[in-house]
């Protein structure tokens, strides 16, 4: 984690980092490169209340608890 910098990090799916980042563009910023690209999402802590943060942060634990359980990676659908 960066807080030195005043960061944190959360790995979220492309999907949930594209929904946070349209809604919140100066509190969610995606992680340069292929990392940002898979999901990986710095959070300005400054900038964050602690409402957002902590809905973030369920986000985030949802999906590795959905991935833990489910050790082949692949998103549970409708029929499984």
């Amino acid at each position: 984690m960066r807080t030195h910098q005043g960061y944190g990090n959360l790995k979220l799916t492309p999907e949930q980092q594209a929904e946070f980042v349209a809604e919140q563009p100066d509190v969610f910023v995606p992680i340069p490169g292929g990392w940002g690209r898979m999901g990986m999402t710095h959070v300005r802590l400054d900038a964050a209340n602690e409402d957002l943060l902590a809905g973030a942060l369920r986000t985030a634990w949802r999906l590795r608890i959905e991935r833990n359980s489910n050790p082949s990676g692949k998103k549970r659908g409708p029929s499984s």
